[in-house]
């Protein structure tokens, strides 16, 4: 059976949000990002995916990278995936450093068809009806996605301090 898959980039215009900061003792954030997606978006361990954390300690600079993913599902079609990368560097003995953090989400709706008719109607289906449903979606998980921002805002505000 073949797939109609449409993608929507939730936070459209931009791609990607972005945060930078420098200060006292970053890595704490390989622990609070992950705590504040399940949060946020209400997922379990099964719709949670921790893709990569690494670290480097060999030198005076511990560097760190962690990646996470979570799907929220929002119907029978339509799910949101939202991604968090993060990148920084901690001074191993004054607890100083550099932060980067990436924010992306992105909804994927599939509708399955086994021929051209199917395929016309569900085309026809999702600009006439399902539109609406589909954005929003779309506003809530930009919306959450927000809650996160703001929330790891705060946290940088709190490394200032």
């Amino acid at each position: 059976m073949a797939e109609l898959k449409i993608k929507t980039d939730v936070l459209a215009p931009e791609s990607v949000k972005v945060l930078k900061f420098s200060g006292y003792n970053p890595t704490r954030f390989l622990k609070i990002v992950p705590d504040l997606m399940k949060e946020v978006f209400r997922l379990t361990g099964s719709k949670f995916y921790e893709d990569k954390i690494k670290w480097d300690t060999s030198t005076e600079n511990t560097e760190f990278y962690g990646e996470w993913r979570g799907k929220d599902v929002k119907d029978g079609r339509s799910s949101v995936w939202v991604k968090i990368k993060l990148q920084g560097s901690q001074h191993d003995k004054e607890k100083n450093g550099e932060i980067m953090i990436e924010i992306k989400g992105e909804m994927v709706t599939k509708f399955g068809y086994s021929n051209f008719l199917d395929k016309a109607l569900y085309l026809t289906y999702s600009k006439l009806f399902y539109s609406d449903l589909r954005r929003r979606y779309i506003s809530e998980a930009k919306r959450d996605l927000e809650k996160i921002e703001n929330e790891l805002k705060k946290e940088l505000e709190v490394m200032v301090k």
